[in-house]
């Protein structure tokens, strides 16, 4: 069942992105996603609206309890939005 619905969440946003309809409200909560695929075709999508993500729930989405994914995907937000610098090498 989770890899058919990977192939309708990623496929889905990577087309919001290309049309431009990148909606913060509508993709940031894929960044909680349980599948890494969908939160990094999330993030990708919400780069360019990085600026408009509340910094508090980029913040929350990066404390070591939430999955790698998230983490990374909230730590690559927060450096786009010029609020991070990049991680130290060996960062996980």
């Amino acid at each position: 069942m989770q890899s058919s619905v990977l192939f309708v969440k990623v496929p889905g946003q990577s087309g919001l992105h290309a049309l431009g309809v990148a909606v913060r409200e509508r993709l940031t909560p894929l960044l909680d996603d349980p599948i890494p695929a969908v939160v990094r075709a999330a993030t990708r999508a919400l780069l360019p609206e990085a600026a408009g993500i509340p910094e508090h729930l980029l913040r929350e989405r990066s404390a070591p309890q939430r999955p790698r994914a998230v983490r990374v995907a909230a730590d690559r937000l927060l450096r786009a939005a010029g609020r991070q610098r990049r991680p130290e090498p060996g960062y996980r």
